[in-house]
């Protein structure tokens, strides 16, 4: 098990491998009585902020947030979390306005297909930090990002676990298409899109897309990360070129040889990955 001190150091190699321009986030779902050290509700405060807003305010400010019932200023994220009971007729009124024409297939979507955490995950709410200086051991950890930066943190999930990441992109509802299915166990790895409503007011960059990843594979994707750079595949390491005949891994030359086709010289072979 990670110590904090290492966590905290793998959320500042995070930022460093991947030039990121905020903050790696930690989060956790905790009890009224669980609240780490250094986590502040905005309701003690006399504010209310969507998630999204709360997500922003955290990786841009790097200070921690503890989020319940009555710090939320969107529907969502209380409904993503079974912090209030939905009864029937609430969930026909609700769903049948999911953002689709046709209200009937809304609100089958809503009962159906919508991101709820698990009956048996649910707390009373959730903190939020910096990775690199969390009180707590994060559940998930959430990365914004942009394309080519997403590009590096896929081929790292990829590089260890041998399986493409699956994404959640719904446009309503991005935090809880972001955290829920990882919350909930059902993804190690969760690629999603900022909503219309992050947008607005989460004041989420027009190219950033958000990378999840569980928090009992930390270690493991860091690992994968500093692997890459080794293979010469890290963020920092690529750089445009346009040039015929350029040198391709090994891997590359012995099939073009066995095809007949053209070889180049060697750019790495398996074995220095």
């Amino acid at each position: 098990m990670l110590t904090l001190e290492q966590i905290h150091e793998i959320g500042k190699e995070l930022e460093s491998i991947y030039c990121l321009k905020n903050a790696p986030m930690a989060i956790r779902l905790v009890n009224r009585d669980e609240i780490p050290e250094g986590c502040v509700q905005p309701s003690a405060q006399g504010k209310h902020y969507a998630l999204c807003q709360t997500l922003s305010y955290v990786r841009r400010t790097r200070k921690a947030q503890a989020i319940f019932p009555e710090d939320h200023w969107c529907l969502w994220p209380v409904i993503n979390f079974r912090l209030r009971d939905l009864d029937e007729k609430d969930k026909r009124f609700v769903g049948s306005g999911y953002f689709i024409r046709d209200r009937e297939l809304s609100y089958k979507h809503f009962v159906e297909e919508y991101p709820y955490i698990d009956e048996d995950k649910k707390k009373d709410g959730m903190v939020i930090a910096p990775l690199e200086s969390c009180t707590f051991e994060p559940q998930a950890i959430m990365i914004y990002c942009d394309p080519s930066q997403l590009r590096q943190l896929l081929m790292a999930a990829k590089w260890h676990s041998g399986q493409i990441t699956k994404a959640c992109l719904d446009t309503c509802d991005s935090c809880g298409a972001a955290l829920v299915p990882v919350l909930n166990g059902t993804m190690d790895y969760n690629l999603s899109m900022p909503d219309a409503g992050e947008y607005e007011r989460g004041l989420v960059g027009e190219n950033e897309m958000i990378f999840t990843l569980t928090g009992k594979n930390l270690e493991v994707f860091i690992e994968s990360a500093r692997q890459l750079i080794k293979a010469g595949f890290s963020y920092k390491q690529l750089a445009y070129e346009l040039h015929a005949d350029y040198p391709r891994p090994k891997f590359y030359n012995d099939m073009f040889e066995k095809w007949g086709l053209a070889t180049s010289d060697d750019l790495w072979t398996p074995s220095s990955r």
